[in-house]
């Protein structure tokens, strides 16, 4: 089916990815937002993330957004140069033979900057924003079929498809993508760990313990024994995470304090009473790790720590490191990550401060090239449930 040897997003060297912001934000979290996502600002983001390095940005799908992320995404890319996008998509948003066709226009448009990252959705009060009723289970069946009829039109040839959510008949994409375009996943539950390892490239693990993401990786792996794989090269898997990087481990506290430092009690307890009408098993399980009064998850490993939880949309998280640090980042070689985006606090000025420092710890901990690569995404994203 896909070769991604040919796709340079996917050598077996550590891919970096960071968080392209599409709504308003500010210098600290929790806070009314002073900055609004222009087309200017947003490429910025882009190309100085591609300066440091980065090979894509994620572009997340929310309804509290200020934009649309397909649209923005489109309208980026035709502005910029360099690192491309890893653009997010909620399968009750669009017929998949007609997102297809899009994807494959803009793979072609764009040649080697486009990712897809699936979304099935964890809060059934957002998604009803979206006239999305379904419960859990359907939405991931309807998330394996939404994947599948993608990959079957992007074979080029004419597809027949029989089935009560997305029937259709002689449907065809042409012409298809030059290079295969990388579908990201991400979910704790079950069903997830099962369609990844039938359908996507990437499977996407968020921050946790050591045992944590060890029992996370076992599971997943029990998943690839047992489901035939459609996908023609192995699953790889990436570590989402946020990250406070500085020249030592003191200033890079005080960032992170900093950060978190002008919180309004109400944003707050807005935030934790949203969160608990998740449905998503990975949510809860952020949840569960936030509710420590230190808000420091376990000390090794960077020193996550979660009072990014308090933002005001979606699951955050921030993991603090100092540039001594950076050998800790080739821990995630052993657990077998090939993908890890990193993000920092926000705006280009960030990107150019803490990416740069951020790259620089990652590049040293790059494998050789027998060796297991690591994808790294970092930020805010809205990643898969």
């Amino acid at each position: 089916m896909f070769d991604r040897t040919k796709n340079a997003g996917f050598s077996e060297q550590l891919d970096l990815l960071w968080f392209c912001q599409l709504a308003a934000d500010g210098e600290f979290i929790g806070t009314a937002p002073a900055r609004r996502p222009t087309l200017s600002y947003i490429s910025s983001l882009v190309e100085t993330a591609a300066e440091m390095g980065f090979s894509s940005l994620l572009t997340a799908t929310n309804f509290h957004a200020e934009h649309e992320a397909w649209t923005a995404s489109i309208a980026t890319l035709a502005r910029t140069r360099g690192a491309g996008l890893l653009i997010a998509v909620r399968p009750g948003m669009f017929h998949p033979a007609i997102f297809a066709k899009m994807v494959a226009t803009a793979a072609n448009l764009f040649p080697g900057r486009v990712r897809i990252n699936v979304v099935t959705g964890s809060n059934p009060a957002e998604n009803a924003m979206y006239g999305d009723m379904e419960s859990h289970a359907e939405r991931y069946a309807r998330t394996r079929e939404f994947i599948a009829v993608m990959r079957d039109l992007w074979s080029g040839e004419p597809v027949d498809h029989d089935s009560e959510r997305y029937p259709f008949r002689g449907a065809i994409v042409s012409p298809i993508p030059a290079d295969p375009v990388p579908i990201y996943l991400g979910g704790h539950s079950e069903e997830a760990q099962a369609i990844a390892a039938e359908l996507a490239d990437v499977y996407l693990v968020w921050g946790d313990t050591l045992k944590g993401i060890e029992g996370r990786l076992t599971t997943m792996r029990e998943q690839e024994a047992r489901v035939p794989r459609r996908v023609d090269a192995p699953l790889r898997y990436g570590l989402r995470c946020h990250v406070v990087v500085r020249e030592t481990e003191d200033e890079a506290w005080k960032a992170a304090d900093r950060l978190i430092s002008r919180i309004d009690p109400e944003v707050r307890r807005r935030f934790i009473e949203a969160s608990a009408a998740v449905d998503s098993e990975g949510q809860r399980r952020q949840a569960a790790l936030s509710s420590s009064s230190t808000l420091v998850v376990e000390p090794p490993l960077g020193r996550r720590r979660l009072g990014a939880q308090w933002r005001r949309r979606g699951d955050r998280r921030r993991s603090v490191a100092s540039g001594g640090e950076a050998p800790r980042l080739s821990d995630a070689r052993h657990q077998h990550f090939h993908s890890v985006r990193l993000s920092a606090s926000r705006g280009v000025s960030p990107v150019r401060r803490d990416g740069d420092a951020a790259a620089q710890s990652a590049r040293a901990a790059r494998p050789d090239a027998s060796g297991s690569g690591v994808v790294c995404r970092c930020g805010a994203g809205d990643v898969s449930r």
